[in-house]
């Protein structure tokens, strides 16, 4: 299976140049958003994808939400909750990759841990890899999400996954502190230095 060296920031030097030279031979590349609820993911992904010539927003979520009849939280614990949030993850990376093989440059959004990181990275074939984290302070992912219409809002405490998230994840890809930030001016930032900054070194 491949995977992502730990505790990988961005890549410098001769490697990225040879990650660059695996982009021009394989496709347009893809960009994984993610961040806890009231990060900014739903509306920064779109407005990514929209910087590129031709650019897709793959959301987690949509995809979650296929599933009509039968659907099981990507929260429980159960083995037909891991094995829909295993699906869908099959799924955003099949998806980029048909878009990133047609020349569209795909944005996936979802909140991802280590293991679910891992997995996306096994499954996708497009190269090179981004990874961008919006991380705004708790306090701040906390308000945004309160100021949120009820039927949007998460009803649980994001304390404990805010700090699994750093815990597992700090130091890879790129960490970005958007709370001073519009979505606009978020998106247009990933859009301009996401390859300098966010370029994920892949076994």
């Amino acid at each position: 299976m491949r995977g992502i060296r730990p505790r990988c920031q961005h890549v410098r030097g001769e490697g990225r140049h040879k990650l660059r030279e695996e982009h021009m031979a394989s496709g347009t590349g893809c960009l994984i958003l993610s961040g806890m609820p009231g990060a900014g993911k739903s509306t920064v992904a779109p407005l990514v994808a929209a910087h590129h010539p031709r650019g897709a927003h793959i959301s987690g979520d949509v995809l979650s939400y296929m599933v009509v009849k039968g659907r099981a939280s990507p929260l429980g614990d159960g083995e037909e909750s891991q094995r829909q949030l295993r699906l869908c993850f099959r799924n955003m990376a099949a998806l980029a990759d048909n878009f990133a093989e047609s020349g569209v440059f795909p944005v996936i959004e979802y909140p991802v841990t280590r293991p679910l990181l891992d997995l996306l990275v096994s499954e996708l074939r497009c190269r090179p890899l981004l990874f961008v984290t919006l991380a705004p302070p708790l306090e701040e992912c906390r308000r945004r999400n309160a100021a949120r219409p009820a039927p949007q809002r998460v009803a649980y405490d994001i304390a404990p996954y805010y700090r699994a998230m750093r815990g597992e994840l700090e130091g890879t890809g790129w960490w970005l502190d958007s709370s001073g930030l519009t979505p606009q001016e978020t998106a247009a930032l990933i859009a301009a230095e996401a390859r300098e900054r966010a370029l994920l070194a892949v076994d």
